[in-house]
């Protein structure tokens, strides 16, 4: 089973384990770090190492990143290899599919990210309500 690790700026990788423990009881092989203010980025990335280390059981780790271009995901993207993937713009939609789609055997990435995308929208467009 692939390893899943959250990483954002301030306390939103922490809010999405919360939230996704609401939808899945079982979180094993889940983690999440998140960049403080008084972190630096060398600090961080040992860190994310460490919990790289513990999240993966030969399956390799998703890292699920808040923003492409942000310290987190810059520091991830040095340890991206064939057994560590990166997906940015994190969110609930995201997490839902990757821990639904890894009880079976592959999860597809390009569904996980068409799922991310797919929960964007305005409710006032979809509902026909002029905003």
């Amino acid at each position: 089973m692939k390893g899943i690790l959250l990483i954002s700026h301030g306390e939103m990788a922490k809010g999405m384990m919360n939230s996704i423990s609401l939808f899945f009881g079982d979180l094993k092989q889940l983690d999440y770090l998140c960049l403080k203010k008084e972190d630096n980025p060398d600090q961080f990335h040992d860190l994310m190492k460490e919990k790289i280390n513990q999240l993966n059981s030969g399956d390799g780790v998703i890292i699920l990143a808040d923003i492409l271009g942000g310290t987190p995901c810059n520091q991830a993207a040095y340890l991206v290899n064939e057994d560590i993937i990166v997906l940015t713009g994190m969110n609930l939609g995201m997490l839902i599919a990757i821990m639904s789609s890894r009880q079976g055997k592959t999860i597809d990435i390009d569904m996980v990210l068409d799922d991310g995308k797919t929960g964007i929208n305005c409710l006032n467009d979809l509902l026909g309500v002029k905003r």
